[in-house]
């Protein structure tokens, strides 16, 4: 980069970076729209992060050599003139704000475009909200240019938690995707895998300096302990509940209900029961087992017995009643959660009783 050039791009980079962070927000968004429904895209979306990693690697061996090199020396000032005055601070060489630039992108939109799959998955009153704060809120600490670029380059263990966090996210959709595998044993691949490859990342960022390693197996240590121990915490990628239907009978032949109970019911139209349909999408074939759980007003009321399914590449369908000993539906708002093994929930719909 020539002097001139370099001096215009030193003056005005904080003001193109802060602009470009509101164009990457916005093509985040456009990302999050195109990329409903689109399943057949997330084996590209893995090979993409593939790129990632080795360009983080490649951008990490550069931050560790500027700074071992130190910053550019500044001509003396001429005489009479006050050394210092005017001199601007060093800014990164453009073959590093280009690496730099590549890997902050496909952080971006990687990340953007797994969000759609996960918030189907996601219930709001479960621990895997959990998950969904974390993944959106790296994505939108992504789209900070001048923030997110001095964390990657300085900081081995932001590097370490945000390519685990992606990676994993990514990972653990494939998967179940490519294999009829169960959900858990899928998660609890893509834990280890998403430490593993992003432990190089930290290490090359950290330039070898031992007081390095101790915080970076810290949090490697903890990330994976997470992901082994606690899978609930993460919506049960692929599936998720399409459609949820309350009525006050049922045709347990055709799995039809008699009618949608959509706005509310009285209790004297329910003749004893309250039933439910749902219907659960899975772009392929996944093995899992489900139960659905029943609460009135807060309150647990029951949970059917678990049902093992092999969803195919339509889905599949379940149904449950709740019929009270003493013939009469009490009135109250009735919330159902439709969970997969380990108490992971993917889906909940609710209907309102009210009195006859």
């Amino acid at each position: 980069m020539g002097k001139r050039l370099r001096r215009f791009w030193s003056r005005h980079r904080t003001l193109f970076w802060t602009l470009h962070s509101f164009w990457a927000l916005g093509t985040g968004v456009a990302v999050i729209y195109l990329a409903r429904e689109r399943y057949g895209f997330v084996p590209w979306i893995v090979a993409f992060l593939a790129l990632t990693w080795l360009s983080t690697i490649f951008f990490g061996r550069k931050a560790g050599e500027e700074a071992e090199e130190g910053p550019p020396e500044e001509p003396s000032p001429p005489d009479g003139e006050v050394a210092g005055a005017g001199v601007l601070p060093p800014v990164p060489d453009l073959r590093t704000e280009a690496v730099s630039y590549v890997t902050r992108t496909m952080y971006q939109e990687t990340m953007f475009f797994l969000i759609p799959f996960y918030a189907y998955s996601t219930v709001i009153r479960s621990p895997n909200v959990l998950f969904m704060i974390v993944l959106g809120g790296l994505a939108l600490l992504s789209c900070l240019d001048l923030l997110f670029d001095r964390w990657l380059r300085t900081s081995p263990v932001m590097s370490l938690i945000f390519f685990s966090v992606v990676a994993f996210a990514a990972v653990n959709l494939l998967l179940p995707i490519l294999l009829p595998i169960d959900l858990t044993l899928a998660t609890r691949i893509a834990a280890v895998a998403a430490v593993a490859s992003s432990i190089p990342i930290a290490l090359r960022g950290s330039r070898g300096q031992r007081w390095g390693l101790l915080p970076i197996s810290g949090v490697a240590v903890a990330l994976l302990t997470v992901g082994l121990a606690f899978p609930r915490i993460v919506p049960p990628v692929p599936l998720r509940l399409e459609r949820a239907v309350f009525s006050a009978d049922f045709d347990r032949q055709t799995l039809t209900p008699s009618d949608a109970l959509v706005d509310g019911v009285d209790t004297d139209e329910l003749h004893g029961a309250l039933f439910l349909l749902m219907e659960v999408f899975a772009p392929t074939v996944v093995p899992t087992e489900v139960t659905i759980r029943w609460e009135r007003d807060g309150e647990p009321l029951r949970v059917s017995r678990e049902i093992e399914i092999v969803a195919h590449d339509l889905g599949f369908r379940v149904w449950d009643a709740w019929s009270p000993e003493s013939g009469e539906v009490p009135p109250g708002l009735y919330e159902a959660t439709l969970v997969a093994r380990d108490d992971r929930s993917f889906g909940s719909t609710s209907v309102l009783v009210g009195p006859g």
